[in-house]
This record gives structure tokens, C-alpha cells and sequence, in this order.
């Protein structure tokens, strides 16, 4: 994407159900299992078009990595910290042993080697620093919406647990989410594959009641996450420690 693209794509996540709800989500998460602390030191891997980096900015002092110069350019329009560019595993610009919370947001289905991304993201905390981390859910909700967005695969979170193990990190929450909204997500992306849609629609902007009432529901899991694991879901958020 150009430039424009990330400024149009950043609106349309600030109003949409389910990149303005999973934004709430994770803010909700950090707020629940991150200490207040004026000095802490975050990482938001995947920065994109910058969507989390000004909320992160309020929490501590925000850094962000992301592999493409037009997510960087844009989000430099908008926030004023430190933006590098870099990928996992093996192309990150940032030392070991320097944050106290990195965000990986839905990012490791997009790289080859998870395994050797998430341990790199390990070694880039703090002792007892944590991770946020979202992937998307099920290969059976696979579409042409993941091969648009070059998915390499989706996860259980019995997939996720162990390769969260074998990086040796502490796995302090793994819970599906955008549970309610399963059933009709996954028609609607079973119709989209039978009738050969390219997945487009899946980031469409809904119409403003359709987009209220979905909002609403998604909402409802913000509240049910503080208590519970969900049992099954569209995706995966995971709070883990080193």
C-alpha cells in the first residue's frame, strides 16, 4: 500500500467494529496485566498504520517496527516516537533485553518462521517483561481474506500453547475471542470461498447500524475476557512473560 492507502485504511480502522473492539480488547488486557509504571518500555511490532501507537504512548514510552517505508512514513505523520524499520526473526533493529510490553498483533501468521519470531520476541524483554499477542483462529475459517492478506497459516490454541512453550515463555492468558460473532463470521466467509469473492469485504466499511450492532456485540467480550477463557472464537490473544 501507498502512503494514501495507510491514511485511508487508518480511518477506517478507527470506526470499524472489529479493528475499533480489538483495539478496546487489548488496551483492556495490558490495563489488566501491566503494573503502572512511568519508566515502562514498549514495542509495538507490526505497527502498520499506526493505530496503536498513540493509546501505547500513554502507557510508556512507545517504540515501533514495521517492514514496509509507506506504514513508517504515514505513521510518522502521526506519532511522534521512534519508528524502525525491520522484520522477525532476523531483521530487528532494536537490542535484546529492553522492553518491558511488546504488542505483536496478529503478525506471526504473516512469517515463515513463527517459532524462531516468537523466541526473538522473547529475547527482546525484560526479565518478566510481557507480550500482547492476537493471531487469527482455525484453518477452517480460511479464505481468500487471509491470501489477501498473506496469511500463512491460522492457529488453535493448543497450535499456539506449544510453540509459546518451546519459546519458554510463561503463558499467563490464551483465550479465543470475537466468540459471539463466530457462527456469523463463519458463513459469511464460507459463502465468500463458495461464490469466489476476493475477501475484500471482510474490511469493508458496514453500513452505520449494521456497524453499531456488531460493535455492540464484540463489545460484550471486553467485559467476559476478564473472567474467562473463551472456548472457541474467530481469533487468539495470548498475554505471556519472560
Amino acid at each position: 500500500m501507498n502512503t494514501e492507502m495507510y491514511r485511508i485504511f487508518f480511518e477506517i480502522q478507527k470506526k470499524h467494529w472489529w479493528f475499533e473492539t480489538k483495539k478496546k480488547i487489548v488496551l483492556e488486557t495490558i490495563a489488566l496485566n501491566l503494573a503502572p509504571n512511568k519508566d515502562c518500555t514498549i514495542l509495538d511490532i507490526g505497527c502498520g498504520s499506526g493505530l496503536m501507537l498513540n493509546s501505547l504512548e500513554k502507557i510508556g514510552a512507545t517504540s515501533g517496527m514495521d517492514m514496509s517505508d509507506e506504514a513508517i512514513s504515514f505513521s510518522q505523520e502521526i506519532f511522534s516516537g521512534t519508528i524502525k524499520k525491520g522484520s522477525l526473526p532476523s531483521n530487528v533493529p532494536y537490542a535484546d533485553d529492553q522492553f518491558d510490553l511488546i504488542t505483536a498483533l496478529d503478525v506471526i501468521e504473516h512469517i515463515d518462521d513463527d517459532q524462531a519470531s516468537l523466541e526473538k520476541i522473547r529475547g527482546l524483554l525484560k526479565n518478566n517483561g510481557k507480550c500482547i499477542l492476537t493471531v487469527p483462529a482455525y484453518m477452517c475459517l480460511w479464505s481468500h481474506f487471509d491470501e489477501l492478506n498473506e496469511h500463512k497459516r491460522r492457529y488453535t490454541k493448543t497450535e499456539l500453547l506449544e510453540k509459546l512453550n518451546l519459546a519458554d515463555f510463561n503463558v499467563e492468558k490464551l483465550s479465543y475471542y470475537n466468540t459471539l460473532l463466530f457462527p456469523l463470521v463463519y458463513i459469511v466467509r464460507k459463502l465468500n470461498n463458495l461464490l469466489g469473492r476476493n475477501g475484500s469485504s471482510d474490511i469493508d466499511m458496514p453500513n452505520p447500524f449494521i456497524n453499531s450492532i456488531l460493535k455492540m456485540i464484540f463489545s460484550l467480550e471486553k467485559f467476559l475476557l476478564r473472567h474467562f477463557n473463551l472456548p472457541f472464537g474467530v481469533s487468539i490473544i495470548a498475554v505471556v512473560k519472560k
